[in-house]
């Protein structure tokens, strides 16, 4: 073999031994990278995963529900509701006084979609003061009439159309109360609905004798043991009865209603635009708080 095919061959050898070598060091070096980043992950990983978990056993422990009525979709309700992200946000009939929903269900859809969200029919939804294609899409979007266990199965709310047929309504409202497998574990029923059964003096909407007949044909079928409450609508302010039971939240955005000074409901105020919060302990169903507040988010008592 001659010297410049050995020379050759020397050289081949001595590049593929610094590629060899610059190929271990970019291996080396990709290796460090990686393994660097992955801690930076873990760490970052571990810290959400802690604050998650402590943020989300805050909220599992209690139910919040946002309930009002009388809306009107350009008030500032939506937005203060998607702060809140309540539990079930109920929306109490009336739903933003158009020709059709159209407006109400894009205003609202992410509840809907979220499946946090339930309605009722109110006057303004049905034939009384709008038109069968309005009550059509209500009863499509709403349902005549519905139920949902909440907080842990210890809550039971129960929606009723009082613009339908209230005695089909009671004959299945007590259905439900009186079946004691059904009812097990329940502490709390909530009847749901636009028009009350109880209303401040001088409003102007007094209560009608079948919305009266239907409520109490399901309150007197609930066990004594049961705390029942009563939560419309229809007269435009926010009202809370002496007694703890009857709630009017209809301040959704329209003109304010007037009432008359009464014993027996010991808060009204038909000032300010707001809604209903309750809120309910998940382990033991207990009722920890029902208060009204402001579009602008301030308690208003």
């Amino acid at each position: 073999m001659s010297y410049n095919v050995i020379n050759e061959n020397r050289k081949q050898k001595t590049l593929q031994y610094i590629i060899y070598f610059i190929f271990f060091l970019i291996m080396v070096y990709t290796i460090w990278i990686l393994t660097a980043h992955s801690q930076n992950v873990t760490d970052k990983s571990n810290t959400n995963y802690s604050t998650s978990t402590i943020r989300g056993t805050a909220i599992a422990n209690i139910t919040v529900i946002d309930a009002v009525g009388d809306i009107e979709c350009s008030s500032k309700l939506r937005d203060k509701i998607m702060l809140d992200n309540p539990t079930l946000f109920v929306v109490l009939g009336d739903m933003c006084y158009q020709r059709d929903l159209t407006n109400f269900t894009i205003t609202f859809s992410e509840f809907k979609k979220a499946n946090t969200f339930e309605c009722v029919i109110g006057n303004h939804d049905s034939e009384e003061n709008g038109n069968s294609k309005i009550l059509r899409q209500a009863l499509d979007y709403c349902g005549d009439h519905w139920y949902r266990k909440i907080a842990n199965n210890s809550t039971l709310v129960i929606g009723l159309n009082t613009n339908g047929n209230t005695s089909l309504q009671t004959n299945w409202g007590q259905s439900l109360v009186t079946n004691s497998s059904f009812m097990k574990g329940i502490k709390n029923v909530m009847l749901m609905a636009h028009k009350p059964a109880h209303t401040p003096p001088g409003s102007d909407h007094r209560p009608e004798n079948s919305t009266v007949q239907m409520f109490f044909g399901i309150m007197n079928h609930i066990p004594s043991s049961i705390q029942v409450f009563e939560i419309a609508a229809h007269n435009h302010m926010m009202a809370e009865s002496t007694n703890g039971q009857w709630f009017i939240s209809g301040a959704g955005g329209r003109k304010l209603y007037n009432f008359t000074q009464d014993p027996d409901w010991s808060f009204v105020n038909n000032k300010e635009h707001g809604y209903l919060q309750i809120k309910i302990n998940n382990t033991d169903g207990k009722i920890l708080s029902t208060n009204f507040y402001g579009l602008d988010g301030r308690p208003i008592s």
